[in-house]
C-alpha cells in the first residue's frame, strides 16, 4: 500500500512538472516569434531610413509607409517600433503609436512601457535633447511630459524611474502656485483670540 502510495505521489509530481515545461515551451516559442518580429522591424526601419532618397517626396514616401500602425502586430512588437522611430526622431509617427498602445490597454506591462516611452521621449523634446544648442526648452511639451508620467505613477506609485523622471521634469519647468492654492493659504492665516494660526490644525 505504501509502495503504491509513493509511486503515485511521484506521477502526480511528474506530470505536473511536464504541464509546467510544457507551458514554458509555448511561452518560449511566442517570444522568440516576438523577438524575431521586433528584429525584423528594427532592420526594416533602418533599411528605409538609410535606403530613403535624397528627394523629399522619396523622404515622405518613405516615411509613410513605415509610419503606419500594424495593429494586427504583438504589442511587443508595436512598442518596438515605436521606440524605434522615436530614435530615428520621427516623433509623430512615434507618438501616435504609443498613443495607440496606452489606449487600447495601458494596464498592461506593455502600455506602461509606452507610456514611460511616450513621457521620455516628450522630456527629451521639451528639453531640448534633439537640438544641436541644446539650450531651447519647450514648456508645452514638458508639460505633456509631467502628465505622462503623473499617470503612470497613479497606476504604479512604486515606479522609481517615473517618479525620478518627473523630478527631473519639474525641475526644468517648475510649477506654479496654482490661486485656489493661495486662496486657502491666505484663509489658513486666521486670528484667534489666545491662539496663532500655527496652532491650528
Amino acid at each position: 500500500m505504501k509502495r503504491t502510495t509513493v509511486h503515485a505521489v511521484f506521477a502526480v509530481a511528474a506530470l505536473a512538472c511536464a504541464v509546467f515545461a510544457g507551458a514554458e515551451a509555448i511561452r518560449l516559442v511566442k517570444a522568440q516569434r516576438v523577438n524575431d518580429e521586433v528584429a525584423a522591424v528594427a532592420r526594416g526601419l533602418a533599411a528605409a531610413s538609410a535606403a530613403a532618397p535624397a528627394a523629399s517626396s522619396g523622404i515622405a514616401a518613405a516615411a509613410s509607409s513605415t509610419d503606419t500602425i500594424d495593429s494586427l502586430a504583438p504589442r511587443p512588437v508595436q512598442l518596438a517600433q515605436a521606440v524605434a522611430l522615436a530614435a530615428q526622431r520621427r516623433y509623430d509617427a512615434a507618438g501616435r503609436r504609443f498613443e495607440a498602445l496606452i489606449e487600447n490597454g495601458v494596464h498592461d506591462e506593455t502600455g506602461r512601457a509606452a507610456l514611460f516611452d511616450l513621457a521620455n521621449m516628450y522630456l527629451r523634446e521639451g528639453a531640448g535633447a534633439g537640438d544641436d544648442t541644446g539650450t531651447s526648452r519647450s514648456a508645452p511639451m514638458i508639460e505633456q511630459a509631467k502628465a505622462r508620467y503623473r499617470a503612470l505613477l497613479r497606476m504604479t506609485p512604486d515606479d522609481w524611474d517615473a517618479r525620478y523622471n518627473l523630478e527631473r521634469a519639474l525641475r526644468l519647468a517648475p510649477e506654479q502656485p496654482t490661486e485656489a492654492a493661495a486662496e486657502v493659504a491666505t484663509k489658513s492665516r486666521i486670528k484667534l483670540r489666545g491662539a496663532q494660526s500655527e496652532d491650528l490644525p
